[in-house]
C-alpha cells in the first residue's frame, strides 16, 4: 500500500488540475491521495471557504481514492465558524490545510487560533505549507511558534521546509526540540525533499532522546504542483527512487512501509 500525503486538485495559479488529472498521474501505484483544493488557497479564483471545500468533497465522493483536507482561508475570514460547521456535517474531511506563504498571513498570527481550536475539537491534523527558513510567512520557526500554543494538535511541516539543505537541517532541529521538550506535536512530509535529505531526517528522528520517532515522517509528492509532478513517468521515478534509496540505506522493509503508508494511515485515521 502507498499513501501520498500531500496532493492537490483545482484550478489556480499553478495550473488546471481536475481530479482525473491527479488520478492519471498517481495511477494504480498509489492507493490513497490526501488532497486539498487549490482554489481555496489561490485567492484569485474567488471561491469562498465552503464552496471550494464542498467541491473537494464531491470529488472525493466520485473518486474514493482521494481523501479530503479542508482548506482554510484564514486570511479572508473572521473566525473558523464555517469550517467548524463543515467538519460537524461532513466527517469525511480528515484534516485541515493552511498555506501561509501564498495567503501572505504569518503562520504565527492569532487569526489561526480559532481554526486550530477546531482541529483540537475534532482531533484533526493540520498540514501547513512550510517555506524557506527565512520566509516572513511560512518558515518552520513561525509554524512551531503557533504549534506550541496547541501542543495536542498534530501539525505537519509540508515539504519539511522548502529548497535547501540548510532549511531542512533547521526544520529538523525544530522537530527535535519539539520532541525532546514536549512542546508541540510536529510531523513532516518529504514532498520536494531529496532522498539524501530524507535519510538525514529519518536518521535524526530514529535516534531522538525519546527513542525512534520516525512515525512523524510521511511520504508525499505535492502532485500535481511542479513540472515533474505533472508527468506520470517522473512522478513514478520519484516514488521508486525514494523507496529504493531508503531501503538501500536502512535495509528495513518495516520502516519503509511506515513511511509509505502506515504513518499517514495512523495519523489521519484512515
Amino acid at each position: 500500500m502507498i499513501i501520498d500525503a500531500h496532493t492537490h486538485v483545482g484550478n489556480s495559479f499553478w495550473g488546471q488540475f481536475p481530479p482525473g488529472f491527479l488520478l492519471d498521474i498517481i495511477g494504480d501505484d498509489v492507493d490513497i491521495a490526501i488532497c486539498s483544493n487549490l482554489e481555496g488557497i489561490d485567492s484569485y479564483t474567488g471561491k469562498d471557504e465552503i464552496e471550494c471545500n464542498l467541491d473537494m468533497l464531491n470529488a472525493c465522493k466520485k473518486y474514493p481514492k482521494i481523501k479530503p483536507l479542508a482548506v482554510c482561508e484564514v486570511d479572508r475570514t473572521e473566525n473558523a465558524d464555517k469550517i467548524r460547521k463543515l467538519l460537524g456535517e461532513h466527517p469525511e474531511f480528515i484534516g485541515l490545510k493552511f498555506h501561509p506563504e501564498f495567503t501572505k498571513l504569518r503562520a504565527d498570527s492569532d487569526k489561526y487560533n480559532d481554526y486550530l481550536k477546531v482541529a483540537q475539537e475534532y482531533k484533526k491534523p493540520c498540514l501547513y505549507h512550510s517555506g524557506h527558513i527565512k520566509s516572513r510567512f511560512s518558515s518552520p520557526e513561525l509554524i512551531y511558534k503557533k504549534a506550541k500554543e496547541f501542543p495536542n494538535v498534530p501539525i505537519i511541516l509540508g515539504h519539511l521546509s522548502t529548497t535547501t539543505r540548510e532549511c531542512h537541517e533547521k526544520a529538523i532541529e525544530i522537530m527535535l526540540e519539539s520532541i525532546e521538550n514536549n512542546t508541540a506535536t510536529l510531523y513532516a512530509d518529504v514532498s520536494w525533499v531529496g532522498v539524501e535529505d530524507s535519510i538525514m531526517l529519518i536518521e535524526k528522528l530514529k535516534n531522538t532522546k525519546k527513542g525512534d520517532l520516525t512515525e512523524r515522517i510521511l511520504w508525499a509528492s505535492d502532485a500535481p504542483v511542479g513540472d515533474f509532478n505533472q508527468r506520470r513517468e517522473l512522478y513514478l521515478k520519484n516514488l521508486k527512487d525514494f523507496q529504493e534509496g531508503i531501503l538501500k540505506h536502512f535495509n528495513d522493509p518495516i520502516l519503509l512501509d511506515n513511511l509509505m503508508y502506515k504513518n499517514a494511515k495512523n495519523l489521519f485515521k484512515l
